[in-house]
């Protein structure tokens, strides 16, 4: 599972050097994806309605400005962020 230090104190909100050290690590970008949707959906006990794309679960979706197969730190890279099938965030490119 993903987790991170970063607070509402901080104002440097980027994970993206975490993620290439987890690539360092050994992780492939699969497994990074997995840490950071369906592990903590399972952990928590709610992958019944969260962490995956399907018809009848939870609408939270990330689009990502790149491709994390090529750069990890693409997961880092938000364009649009989708909670409950709403628009919450839109990155300003």
């Amino acid at each position: 599972m993903f987790g991170t230090d970063v607070d509402a104190g901080m104002e440097d909100f980027d994970p993206s050097d975490e993620y290439a050290l987890m690539a360092k690590a050994g992780m492939t970008f699969r497994q990074i994806l997995t840490s950071l949707t369906t592990a903590p959906a399972e952990k928590f006990g709610d992958s019944s309605r969260l962490g995956r794309i399907a018809p009848g679960l939870v609408a939270d979706i990330v689009v990502l400005d790149g491709d994390p197969s090529l750069d990890v730190r693409a997961f880092a890279a938000a364009r649009y962020t989708i909670r409950d099938g709403k628009l919450i965030y839109q990155s300003a490119r």
